[in-house]
């Protein structure tokens, strides 16, 4: 590993390289609009600028005019060159306002308003950072869902480029309930927290949002940067985005703007390679230092939490081992360990909020500097004593405990075999001795490695150890991975399995299955989405023959009768939705579909289906599909 590092490691001088590269590129990619005074998007009304940093602009003017800036009590003025490009440094400004903020070269000016001083935070990375308040728990929402007329929102548009971008479409709002419905879930609540800081309460605070789901880490960092790793080391993203494509979408044309930090949340789509990774985020995280000539620019890095299932032929310890290996040792680093967040069984699990308060925890220490505990105990070593390992945290003098009701959980230990097995565990001052009947000379010892570990060792304030281990071994992907609880309803007539995403994945009428059980979207019932079909997971029993399945956007409402079953779908959100009903191969089609019914039928039995509209013949087998409006609700009958 360390000579993968050492070849894939920055250097100073090129990082400079790069740094000169991209101002050329952000200079030049604008004179198109010469003849006009403008500034690029990241500039608007209802903006945040950081406080306490020189306040830079830039844009174009026409050629060699001379371009005033004024912002609250401060003001300076350049020349534009001959391509009519500028650049403007004021001095820095305290947190406050609203001011505004203007730019003129003096046949021409730009104002913003409502512009306030105060701490910037961009927030980066994939789907989890993407995914917004609306989709959040809806327990959380309510905290989200609030004005605030000190929080300003930004939004950079999702989109992807093969050269640099001087400006983009972004979006500044004020934060009210409309605009936070919308916005990344984690960096609302991450802010929210911040607010709460006593030594914060007057200080705005701006959030950027450039995220975009299902992306690689290579996708968000310059093409300079890049030239350093093989090519067999660097992956599209989905859609088929290529390296550096998101960078010069997405952050190019953030050009120089100061910030106070970032919140990264990625890795879930590196996921199957995690060797790379610790160098291709710290190449990233050096060169977005560089490009804001900020080379102290914290960065908080979200450790994936919980999740079941392989994901890309891969469990999460691995790269969540990789996403600590990244931290270690580079200055102004953090990471957020999410263990204990969700309950594992989604990719996107809605619950965003306790994230967002570890974060700003740790912001407040590694960026503000207040003196307070912000992360859980930290693993400093361990002693094998004859049949039991002693290990050792540094606990931030606030001891140990368990989070759970049943003893000390997550450990394993190992002999001269490699193999683990669940070890018992006690605490005993800042160690915790572990022992398992199995193996009498014990060797190494894991801790919460696992795609959904159940660990439990946390501090008295409720922050939970990261996952480490002490052996060497190779990645090994295989593991027990449990599975969320299934529905059954059964009567004389029918029998109905609901899987745990809410949906039917089995229905047996007299004991002949009239589902398909594909796997994926073309298996039982399904809402495709953006990211696959959509789980409604939230499974409630509301009586003895009622059941509600739901997200925050969606709801299945189930009854049942002895010979029929009605099925109500509602769409509170703001897209049409399509639910598809995907038929075994031996259904067919026994009537033809009008004005929404259609009979099915295999071998003697037969079903009366009423409330699909559409019909689809597929390779393995028939799809019948609705779509339900915004706002509506689709009711479904079998008998």
């Amino acid at each position: 590993m360390s000579q993968l590092a050492a070849r894939l490691g920055t250097t100073v001088s090129s990082a400079k390289l790069i740094f000169a590269a991209l101002t050329v590129t952000w200079l030049l990619a604008a004179q198109s609009v010469l003849a006009e005074l403008s500034l690029p998007g990241i500039f608007g009304s209802n903006m945040l600028i950081q406080r306490n940093e020189p306040v830079r602009l830039w844009g174009t003017s026409p050629p060699q005019a001379t371009v005033r800036a004024r912002f609250g009590p401060r003001q300076a003025s350049a020349t534009a060159g001959p391509d009519g490009t500028w650049q403007v440094s004021l001095d820095p400004v305290e947190a406050g306002g609203p001011y505004e903020l203007t730019v003129s070269d003096g046949s021409e000016t730009v104002t913003l308003t409502n512009v306030l001083c105060g701490d910037l935070w961009l927030c980066s990375g994939q789907s989890n950072m993407q995914l917004p308040v609306n989709q959040a728990d809806p327990a959380e929402q309510t905290m989200a869902l609030q004005g605030r007329p000190n929080l300003r929102l930004c939004s950079v548009a999702k989109t992807a480029s093969a050269k640099p971008l001087a400006s983009a479409a972004i979006q500044w709002r004020s934060c009210t309930p409309d605009s936070a419905r919308d916005f990344s879930a984690v960096a609302v609540f991450f802010a929210c927290e911040l607010l709460h800081d006593p030594a914060l309460t007057k200080v705005p605070i701006g959030l950027v949002d450039s995220s975009f789901g299902g992306t690689t880490c290579e996708g968000w960092i310059p093409e300079p940067a890049l030239a350093r790793f093989r090519a067999t080391d660097l992956h599209d993203s989905m859609f088929g985005i290529k390296p550096a494509n998101l960078y010069n979408a997405m952050i190019a044309p953030l050009g120089h703007t100061s910030f106070k930090g970032v919140v990264w949340y990625q890795g879930e789509s590196n996921s199957a390679h995690p060797e790379t990774y610790p160098a291709l985020l710290g190449t990233m995280i050096d060169a977005w230092r560089q490009q804001f000539a900020q080379p102290e620019l914290p960065f908080l890095i979200v450790q994936l939490p919980e999740y079941a299932n392989l994901w890309e032929g891969f469990c999460w310890p691995w790269i969540r081992e990789k996403q600590a290996e990244a931290v270690q040792g580079r200055k102004h680093t953090a990471l957020v360990v999410s263990l204990g967040t969700t309950d594992g069984f989604n990719l996107h699990p809605p619950q965003k909020q306790e994230i967002g308060r570890r974060a700003a925890r740790l912001a407040r220490r590694v960026a503000y500097g207040e003196n307070i505990l912000a992360n859980g105990p930290v693993f400093k070593g361990a002693t094998v004593t004859g049949p039991a390992i002693r290990v050792t945290f540094d606990t931030g003098k606030d001891g140990l405990a368990s989070a759970g009701t049943h003893g000390l959980k997550g450990f394993a230990v190992a002999g001269r075999d490699g193999v683990y097995h669940f070890a018992e565990a006690r605490i005993e001052g800042d160690s915790v001795v572990v022992q398992s009947p199995e193996v009498s000379e014990p060797q190494t010892v894991r801790y919460a490695w696992g795609g959904m570990p159940q660990a439990t060792l946390i501090n008295h304030a409720g922050l939970p150890c990261a996952p480490f281990r002490t052996d060497a071994q190779t990645y090994a992907n295989v593991e027990i991975q449990p599975q969320p609880l299934t529905r059954h309803v059964a009567t004389a007539t029918y029998d109905l399995v609901i899987n745990a995403n809410g949906m039917p994945s089995s229905l047996l009428f007299h004991g002949a299955q009239f589902l398909s059980n594909e796997p994926g979207a073309a298996g039982g019932g399904s809402i495709p989405g953006f990211w696959g079909p959509k789980p409604l997971n939230q499974i409630q029993e509301n009586g003895p023959d009622l059941l509600t399945c739901s997200d925050s956007e969606v709801t299945l409402q189930m009854a049942f009768a002895e010979t029929s079953m009605n099925w109500f779908i509602q769409n509170r959100g703001k897209d049409p939705i399509t639910f598809q009903l995907a038929l075994s191969p031996f259904a067919q089609i026994a009537a033809p579909l009008v004005e929404s019914v259609t009979t099915l039928a295999r071998g003697t039995n037969s079903v009366t289906v009423e409330g699909f509209n559409t019909l689809t013949n597929t390779p393995t087998g028939t799809l019948l599909s609705c779509t339900i409006k915004p706002g509506a609700t689709q009711a479904i009958t079998l008998k």
